[in-house]
């Protein structure tokens, strides 16, 4: 069962506004928002898809309105009428051009175009930093595991493929709107600031004379900065000079784990030691 949205979210629905042609402003700005990393820096915003996706953003995000996003006249009469007072504005496509538009197999028929904004940092918990990340799925799962596990921040080397970009708020499932989350920075920024906050860098590896992550030694007890590098390449090296390297014990001969499951297993081990 769907959370209700609260009562000072429930406000008349805007009137609609009926867009046919792929020359109209509305259309082209949301296509390229769907397809353009650049597009959505420059208007930070984005666009989601989804029912669950959707309501997680107006249940947490309720000061920012999203733009409600329907196929067609019918859909919009099926949608919800506390999904439509929740939104600022209402555009409704012809079926042909939403399909241009659209990011997932079997559409609901509508979606939103919402501002990038997340939550502020909490001051407790782990960071997390991506560097360099390409796999959107890789990128969601860690959002979705950094936010269940407590961690406060998601912090993203440039380079790392866009945190907004259809794909991973789909794999993220509402992490988004769950954990603050900034981009585009350069290591030596990042190396700043967890000097700054007095957050010690861990980065994992797979050599035998690192610290097991289960090793008393490690301080995991207080918040630190977890480092998960390019599926590639890995974590750059210049983080090596900064930072503690980290091993996840093996029983197999399994090479590695992907960094999206490595990732959760080290941020569910440290939440864990924060707790007990």
């Amino acid at each position: 069962m769907t959370k209700p949205i609260s009562a000072r979210q429930r406000n008349p629905a805007p009137d609609p506004k009926i867009i046919g042609s792929r020359q109209n402003p509305c259309f082209k700005l949301l296509k390229h928002l769907v397809s353009s990393s650049k597009t959505r820096r420059e208007h930070q915003t984005a666009w989601i898809e989804g029912e669950r996706l959707c309501r997680t953003f107006i249940e947490t995000m309720s000061e920012a309105p999203p733009i409600l996003v329907v196929r067609d006249v019918d859909t919009l009469h099926a949608v919800d009428s506390d999904i439509r007072s929740a939104s600022r504005e209402v555009w409704v496509f012809t079926p042909a051009l939403y399909a241009e538009v659209t990011q997932v197999e079997t559409p609901l028929g509508w979606g939103f175009l919402i501002p990038q904004i997340s939550p502020a940092p909490s001051g407790a918990g782990d960071v997390v930093i991506l560097d360099r990340l390409q796999d959107p799925g890789n990128v969601g799962s860690i959002l979705r595991s950094a936010a269940a596990a407590g961690a406060q921040a998601v912090w993203c080397i440039s380079g790392t493929v866009d945190l907004w970009s259809p794909k991973v708020l789909r794999s993220a499932m509402g992490a988004h709107f769950a954990i603050h989350l900034i981009q585009d920075l350069m290591l030596g920024d990042v190396v700043g600031r967890c000097r700054d906050a007095a957050l010690p860098m861990l980065v994992t590896t797979l050599n035998d004379r690192a610290l097991s992550l289960f090793d008393q030694q490690l301080p995991l007890t207080n918040p630190v900065a977890w480092v998960f590098g390019q599926e590639g390449d890995g974590v750059s090296v210049e983080f090596g000079h900064h930072s503690t390297s980290v091993r996840i014990p093996q029983l197999s001969r399994v090479e590695s784990l992907n960094v999206a499951a490595a990732a959760a297993v080290c941020l569910f081990e440290s939440g864990r030691r924060k707790r007990s």
